[in-house]
């Protein structure tokens, strides 16, 4: 798979640099633009209107993006942090990396070119629990990574961008829609963190599969198991996001369950399967979803 580098890094320096009217205008044409395909998507998904003159000002502001308003100081040093840890190089590596591993075109999925983009983060906007960082795709052949560096996600940055490598992997294998299943979606995010764990080491996995203990996941596989077959779209959201603080604006139901418990039960459950199985997670990519569920026993 052939990754196509969208540094809006080095586009925000450049915009945070420019003389300050100039620096909104710099910043649609610098980050936002390159990056229209992911956050008109994401508008589109949230029901926003995506053809007005604000809509790139109302997609920064949804999807977190550091704007010129912010200031430039703070930016910068961010910025300048991000460059010492070579985290833009770490990961365009991790990513290639993890395009060979899986080798889709070797199992007979064929995908578009990659569009990556690395965006900073506005850690004011951010929700609480994504410890500053997290990442999404937007359909085929696109995928970002939104972060705003710390202690702890400077070592774990990659490790989300090649789970949402995965996710593109993994629905040109088995899409996720039409046929929406919870089940389909709890063992694509498995299958991602456990790739993600098999690349780039446990250690460096984000809190949103980690934070809950297996004691922590054992009265919630009821739950789990009898919601499976679950298709409405909002509903599985709420199984695989939990209850967060800002679930009601991006409507998601709230169904008493503790925050990212869906990643949670997907990881362990996939991890379960791998153990009874013997095989790797890029095998298991190029499995149906009902027999990873069916072959792990975590749910019985």
């Amino acid at each position: 798979m052939e990754i196509r580098a969208i540094n809006a890094l080095a586009a925000l320096r450049a915009v945070l640099l420019a003389p300050g009217a100039e620096r909104d205008r710099e910043f649609v044409q610098q980050v936002m633009e390159p990056t229209r395909p992911l956050w008109e998507t994401a508008l589109q998904r949230m029901g926003a209107p995506t053809d007005t003159s604000g809509a790139v000002w109302e997609a920064a502001r949804r999807l977190c993006f550091y704007t010129p308003d912010r200031g430039p100081e703070r930016a910068l040093e961010a910025l300048g942090r991000l460059e010492a840890a070579g985290a833009w190089e770490q990961n365009l590596s991790d990513l290639r990396r993890a395009s060979e591993a899986l080798a889709p075109a070797a199992h007979g999925v064929n995908l578009p070119a990659l569009h990556f983009a690395f965006v900073l983060a506005d850690p004011d906007r951010m929700m609480p629990g994504t410890a500053l960082y997290t990442g999404a795709t937007a359909g085929p052949g696109w995928a970002m990574l939104l972060a705003w560096p710390t202690d702890y996600n400077l070592p774990r940055l990659s490790a989300v961008s090649v789970h949402e490598l995965h996710h593109q992997v993994r629905f040109g294998y088995e899409p996720l829609f039409p046929d929406l299943s919870l089940g389909k979606y709890l063992v694509a995010e498995g299958l991602a963190e456990a790739f993600a764990a098999e690349l780039c080491g446990e250690v460096r996995l984000g809190p949103w599969a980690t934070t809950l203990t297996p004691a922590d996941l054992e009265p919630l596989k009821p739950r789990y198991r009898a919601a499976l077959q679950a298709s409405d779209f909002n509903e599985v959201r709420g199984y695989i996001f939990g209850d967060l603080e800002e679930t009601g604006a991006w409507g998601v139901p709230k169904l008493g369950l503790p925050p990212y418990a869906g990643y949670a039960v997907g990881y362990r459950m996939v991890r379960a399967y791998l153990e009874r199985s013997g095989r790797s997670a890029v095998e298991a990519t190029y499995l149906p979803w009902q027999e990873i569920v069916q072959g792990s026993g975590y749910l019985d």
